[in-house]
């Protein structure tokens, strides 16, 4: 009796500790999924400020889960695409969604 009581509490103990660890690796995983969107987002706000029709306007720069997102006014459509262009390349990106205008 006194040993699988025993072996109850260690039995129960390890689930414990299995589960947690299950816990820790997808906080580590959600903490590496916003790195990496952060990164991203540096990258794309680099790339555009280094072009020099693009540095001029302030253009917002958002990601989700590798999905970026430009806000902003620009002076053309070429402008547009330029920027879509630029970001295309950037590894990383796993889609875009261009929402800016012409002025």
């Amino acid at each position: 009796m006194f040993k699988s009581k025993l072996l109850g509490k260690i039995l129960i103990g390890i689930s414990v500790v299995t589960s947690l660890s299950g816990c820790e690796t997808t906080q580590n995983q959600i903490k590496q999924k916003h790195l990496d969107d952060a990164t991203v987002t540096a990258k794309v706000k680099e790339a555009i400020s280094k072009d020099p029709t693009l540095q001029k306007y302030k253009i917002d720069v958002l990601t989700v889960s590798g999905e970026v997102v430009l806000k902003g006014h620009v002076d053309s459509l070429k402008d547009v695409f330029k920027a879509a262009e630029i970001v295309n390349k950037i590894e990383g990106v796993q889609s875009l969604l261009n929402d800016l205008s012409e002025k």
